[in-house]
């Protein structure tokens, strides 16, 4: 198994030229075609009182068309120019739609998905969180590049969260084309490895030629998604693989949780199984 087909969310923010570079290094890392992907949304019937909602002109909705245009415009060009010489595969699509339901589809023939870290808090429940709809409903692995960047080579220290779980499963299994190719894996579980199956995970690992450190966390009650994180910034860890969303979504949206954690604070970049 091998990434053959990454697809790139695009969205502007600070972060975007450093995202490009890593998604154009991760093609050439596992010579994929690289796919750049940008949505217009609908425009936006504005909400008002009184006179003031009386009537909407048709010059609301042009004014919001032309921005996500010159938005896509942009974003096309900024892809066009890193991966121009490049000597990887590359396309770009920009189409109409639904923000969250398109990029669902679009990940849906993809083997990775690449998406950017937008910070947060618990006040955005009810706001459209597209990495984390990916996670859910990609069918495949989901690669979240934090804010501050990510260097090349990604992979080559990774931290493999492990519990036992069919999520912790899904993300061994997506990540596979990093971990072969990474120098040192440490597979680290919070709480009695036993029940865990720690041993297991890791003589699985093995028969993959996967060699890996097996690492037992006491956790005192601390969050998981806290521990992982540590323990990527102690060991100096350029990737951290888990699974997402143990408990329900809406539990995880209103209490928090390790996927919700780790999405919003991480340094380090972080792969999601499908």
């Amino acid at each position: 198994m091998s990434y053959r087909t990454i697809l790139l969310q695009m969205f502007e923010d600070d972060a975007l030229t450093r995202r490009l570079a890593a998604s154009v290094d991760l093609a050439r890392q596992f010579q994929s075609h690289l796919t750049g992907l940008v949505v217009a949304p609908p425009p936006v019937m504005p909400f008002g009182y009184g006179e003031a909602a009386a009537y909407v002109g048709p010059e609301i909705f042009e004014a919001q068309r032309q921005a996500s245009e010159t938005v896509a415009k942009r974003l096309e060009t900024a892809f066009a120019e890193a991966t121009a010489g490049q000597g990887i595969g590359a396309d770009w699509r920009s189409v109409d739609g639904d923000y969250v339901t398109a990029f669902g589809k679009a990940a849906h023939t993809a083997d990775l998905v690449v998406t950017g870290q937008i910070p947060g808090d618990a006040l955005d429940v009810l706001a459209p969180q597209v990495t984390e709809f990916l996670i859910t409903e990609a069918g495949g692995p989901v690669l979240m590049l934090p804010a501050s960047g990510a260097g090349s080579g990604i992979g080559q220290r990774i931290i493999l969260g492990w519990n036992g779980s069919k999520e912790a499963k899904r993300a061994v299994l997506g990540s596979l084309p990093f971990l072969r190719g990474a120098a040192q894996v440490w597979l680290v579980t919070v709480g009695d490895p036993e029940a865990v199956r720690l041993e297991a995970a890791r003589t699985m690992l093995e028969r993959h030629d996967i060699r890996v450190e097996p690492v037992v966390i006491e956790g005192n009650g601390q969050e998981a998604g806290a521990i992982l994180l540590e323990q990527a910034q102690s060991r100096d860890a350029d990737l951290l693989v888990m699974g997402a969303y143990g408990h329900s979504r809406l539990r995880e949206l209103f209490l928090g949780g390790a996927t919700r954690h780790v999405l919003q604070t991480s340094a380090v970049p972080i792969l999601f199984g499908g």
